[in-house]
């Protein structure tokens, strides 16, 4: 399977465990689009998940992540950022660790 996303930062994702609250099932390998968050404002975004058996529950990966609108959301998203990761409810947590946007 080949990603197609285009990355305009890399991240590092936390999951909460199940138990802490998290998702019941791991994130499946392949594409993933959901909503990162920042202080009050939440944003559309698409990674690869490019790991056997996707991202379990209270496990840790590193993804290349594009925006659905760049423009409008890059400036929240600096090098060292924190930020959650939300389906519903707050399944994990993250960090920006590059900035990769391609103009």
């Amino acid at each position: 399977m080949t990603s197609k996303v285009q990355p305009e930062i890399v991240v590092e994702i936390s999951l909460l465990p199940t138990a802490g609250g998290g998702r019941q099932r791991p994130i499946s390998e392949g594409e993933y689009r959901g909503i990162l968050g920042v202080g009050q404002e939440n944003f559309s975004v698409r990674f690869f998940v490019p790991l056997a058996g996707g991202l379990a529950p209270g496990a840790s990966g590193k993804f290349g992540v594009q925006f659905l609108v760049p423009e409008a959301t890059l400036p929240h998203f600096r090098v060292g950022t924190s930020f959650t990761v939300w389906e519903g409810k707050i399944i994990g947590e993250g960090k920006v660790l590059e900035v990769i946007h391609r103009a």
